[in-house]
């Protein structure tokens, strides 16, 4: 018997199978390219590369009524927490730590130089948030905020240009009434129009929450973002949830390490129409923002990825039983021959063991 092969017919179909399979293929990498461009969304991954930490953002309603002095201590008493179920930092690294987190509030500073004087957009900021959030940098560094960096400030290249006439200013000393600040760094704020829209402003600044607080105008604390570690599904939401006691209508929580994997994308796609309904009186920032403009992109991206490669495997699948049901007869018999040959290689064993054995 001769078995039946590939015609010109079947060639074309794995043809258009192999096509779909490209498609899906070429909308991963997009996928992945689109991720890759979201702030903030690989923070896990960077402070553990070894798995098992999430990243979770809280937004918070202006009535909420959340006090710095509760979320920095929100720190230790979700760390206590794990501690009592022996979640510990790495044992072999000194310097390993459990958690990192942050929070920040906008506001506004009046600042001047000796040559300027501008009115800052501010975002007064406590805890990690440089380890979370990274503002791109034209020159200098980040300050951590804690008692020895109350007095640094980056600039944007706006506000840099407004009140020094340049961009090269890391080391130079601003004012906000007699109060001096550090210019640790200047950054480049995102000016097209997405990010414009989204709520990035221009002639801005970043400094600690305190110095906000004591000495311009400031809001109520609108986020708390937090990395912990997460040994099984939805424990670190459950362990922020539980220390923030608070009302689902005063918070909304994201979960951004898992946020784009593709059956979260897909599932996202259910959601689509009523994207611009708010029950809530939340203002995300403007990077969270950009982030739910371009998941919508991400998610029609993953459905076709899945789509692409779900089409792929039906042709293929229904390929080969049609040449399995072709070649039925010849495959039977193979594996009759299969199954006797077989059966005889053990049985040839047995008697030459018997005969050994006499």
């Amino acid at each position: 018997m001769k078995p039946v092969g590939f015609n010109k017919k079947k060639l074309i179909v794995l043809c258009i199978a192999g096509f779909f399979l490209i498609v899906g293929g070429v909308f991963k990498l997009l996928t992945n390219y689109e991720i890759s461009k979201l702030p903030g969304e690989n923070v896990a991954k960077i402070w553990s590369p070894d798995g098992g930490y999430t990243h979770i953002s809280a937004y918070f309603t202006p009535d909420a009524g959340l006090e710095a002095d509760t979320l920095k201590y929100l720190h230790y008493q979700i760390e206590q927490k794990l501690k009592t179920e022996s979640i510990e930092p790495d044992p072999e690294n000194e310097n390993a730590r459990l958690i990192a987190n942050s929070f920040f509030a906008e506001g506004k500073l009046s600042a001047e130089s000796d040559i300027g004087k501008t009115s800052l957009n501010a975002v007064g900021v406590w805890g990690d948030f440089f380890l979370i959030h990274k503002p791109y940098l034209l020159t200098g560094g980040y300050f951590s905020d804690d008692s020895l960096n109350n007095d640094y400030c980056l600039l944007d290249e706006e506000a840099a240009w407004a009140l020094f006439g340049s961009n090269d200013i890391v080391g130079l000393t601003i004012y906000v009434g007699n109060r001096p600040l550090i210019v640790k760094g200047v950054f480049r704020q995102p000016q097209d129009k997405l990010a414009t829209a989204c709520g990035a402003v221009p002639v801005s600044c970043y400094v600690s929450y305190d110095f906000l607080k004591e000495n311009g105008t400031i809001n109520n604390i609108s986020a708390f973002d937090i990395v912990l570690p997460n040994p099984v599904p939805d424990y670190g939401m459950t362990k922020l949830s539980e220390a923030l006691a608070l009302d689902e209508s005063k918070v909304e929580y994201v979960e951004n390490t898992k946020r784009f994997g593709v059956i979260n994308a897909v599932k996202n796609l259910k959601g689509i129409k009523l994207r611009g309904i708010r029950t809530k009186a939340l203002v995300y920032p403007w990077w969270e923002n950009e982030t739910r403009v371009k998941g919508d992109k991400i998610s029609v991206f993953s459905f076709v990825f899945v789509s692409g490669i779900i089409i792929a495997a039906a042709i293929v699948l229904v390929l080969a039983v049609i040449l399995f049901i072709q070649n039925k007869d010849i495959i039977a018999y193979n594996f009759v021959s299969l199954y006797e040959k077989i059966r005889d290689y053990f049985y040839k064993k047995q008697i030459e063991k018997k005969r050994g054995d006499l």
